[in-house]
């Protein structure tokens, strides 16, 4: 007969706000980020990669791997090998700011523009599946959710020196 485990006493998961929510959110994010690179491994492209790329699409600018970073909610250094996986694959091009040496810019290649088109039409036909099962009220509520967390969070980070990129 196996033993059994010891459970912790005294608090009630249910009943700790935003416990439960966030044991759900984190499955979620998790279930849909594996789906996504499913869908992508054929492409050769990672989706934090992809990420990249769509913000460089949205932006229509070089961006510096400091403004990366910040909107993928990632230590600088750790977007370094992401950018330079991407430059090795002729996807993006860096080059220093000519304002503040400091600084890498990342912009598209005419193959990072291609691979984007493509890779981005299989990540949006998985999404239009997968967030198909939601109404328009229920994405209206989840962005807003979303937004409002990813603020709260950021500025936490900022309240955190150990944690500031």
């Amino acid at each position: 007969m196996a033993k059994r485990m010891p459970l912790p006493k005294g608090v009630d998961r249910d009943k700790v706000k935003g416990s439960s929510e966030w044991e759900a959110l984190y499955q979620a994010y998790s279930a849909i980020f594996k789906v996504q690179e499913i869908a992508l491994n054929p492409q050769d492209i990672s989706l934090p990669q992809l990420q990249m790329l769509s913000l460089l699409a949205r932006e229509r600018r070089p961006l510096t791997v400091g403004e990366l970073a910040r909107w993928m909610v990632k230590e600088p250094n750790s977007l370094t090998g992401l950018v330079d996986r991407a430059e090795a694959k002729g996807w993006v091009t860096t080059h220093g700011d000519r304002n503040d040496r400091r600084k890498r810019l990342v912009e598209f290649t005419r193959a990072g523009v291609r691979k984007y088109d493509e890779t981005f039409a299989v990540s949006t036909r998985v999404g239009e599946k997968l967030f198909g099962k939601l109404s328009s009220a229920d994405m209206s509520q989840l962005k807003s959710a979303c937004e409002k967390l990813r603020a709260a969070a950021v500025a936490e980070l900022k309240n955190r020196p150990a944690l500031r990129g």
